[in-house]
């Protein structure tokens, strides 16, 4: 059986909430907020009382609301107890339902459940999939008032996640903390982290290894005159520009005679030589003098990192990236949680990147095999 999770605290990351006034016993179905008389608080909407993951935790949809008084009524008693300064949240969608594809496409044809009331008692509403081996799986957001669904989930590959996908990295991420400070930490924070620790491993490695992060041989259709054209939108460093493939070349890169040489910008605007340049102005190359007939030049470029945002994205790194990713994580969450082992998470990343760039000043021909550079000791 594949087991399908929703995590249901996307729903409070940017969400409104406020804190009960007072203490309330089960079964009553009035009680006051701080700021009750505040806008945000409209008929017919669900609140969150509680923090998801408390087995007392419920959602409420509200029926009335006295301003005056300061009063909320909702529709069904409360099931739980509650103390004073209880969290309550405002929820856009009380349900989520499940869907099923063959492919990375998203679409409603295979339902895999109805809409199902959140778990209110657990991060994650669940549903295990006794159908089907492979494929993937999706769930939305729904507001049974409204009749309103959320944007679909990223793809749940029945296959498994891979070691380094967000996922996984995410997964291990958050095993590491203890409960308390899972409540203090967001999906978005771990993100946020994961990605600025990708983006500044990918920098270094761009700096001492020209391989690794390299991007296939490409083109670029040179028009008469037309000076700029766009650049990809992972470019970090241009590592060769040529006018044209030299067959006779056996490796099949044009010769130096091809070769087009950098000039600055700041030097550009100014060039009168017939010799092709080229300058960077942004995500934009631009080739001098006005090419004056069309043709096709050829060019290889540093990969800069994309940020991590789909649980399928995988961090292009040597074996065992993803672990000093987690080191930079963690070394953010407890700098945010005010914990001084903070310290010895920024010295571990920062050990292992040396490390990986130590390694990665050269590799042979395979491509999972990295060596120190032989003149390294001397």
């Amino acid at each position: 059986m594949i087991t399908l999770e929703c995590d249901n605290r996307v729903l409070t990351t940017t969400a409104k909430y406020s804190y009960l006034t007072t203490n309330y016993s089960s079964g009553v179905s009035v009680f006051s907020v701080l700021n009750s008389t505040d806008s945000i608080w409209k008929e017919n909407a669900f609140l969150l009382v509680g923090n998801f993951g408390s087995e007392d935790t419920e959602i409420l949809q509200i029926l009335s609301i006295d301003y005056n008084n300061g009063e909320i009524t909702t529709s069904t008693n409360t099931l739980f107890a509650h103390p004073e300064s209880t969290r309550v949240t405002i929820l856009p969608y009380s349900q989520v339902r499940f869907f099923y594809t063959t492919t990375t496409t998203y679409n409603t044809d295979n339902p895999l459940t109805d809409y199902i009331n959140l778990q209110t008692s657990d991060w994650f509403t669940i549903y295990g999939d006794e159908s089907h081996s492979t494929g993937y799986g999706w769930y939305v957001f729904y507001n049974p008032v409204t009749n309103i669904s959320s944007q679909p989930s990223n793809a749940i590959p029945y296959a498994g996640f891979d070691s380094d996908t967000t996922e996984n990295i995410l997964s291990d991420f958050f095993s590491m903390l203890n409960n308390k400070e899972l409540t203090l930490v967001t999906r978005e924070d771990a993100l946020s982290w994961a990605s600025e620790a990708y983006g500044r491993i990918r920098n270094k490695l761009n700096i001492t290894n020209t391989e690794f992060t390299a991007s296939a041989l490409g083109t670029i259709s040179i028009l008469a005159d037309t000076i700029e054209y766009d650049l990809p939108s992972n470019f970090d460093h241009l590592i060769s520009l040529s006018s044209g493939l030299d067959t006779t070349d056996p490796g099949g890169w044009a010769g130096n005679k091809n070769k087009i040489e950098f000039i600055s910008l700041a030097n550009a605007y100014t060039y009168t030589g017939s010799v092709p340049r080229y300058y960077l102005r942004g995500f934009k190359i631009g080739i001098l003098p006005t090419p004056s007939t069309a043709t096709v030049y050829h060019y290889m470029y540093l990969k800069s990192a994309k940020r991590l945002s789909l649980n399928t994205d995988e961090v292009e790194l040597p074996n065992g990236g993803e672990n000093i990713i987690k080191d930079f994580m963690l070394y953010r969450v407890f700098q945010k949680l005010q914990n001084s082992i903070y310290k010895e998470y920024k010295t571990s990343f920062d050990d292992g990147l040396n490390q990986m760039i130590i390694s990665s000043i050269k590799r042979d021909a395979g491509l999972a095999s990295w060596g120190m550079a032989p003149g390294t000791n001397v």
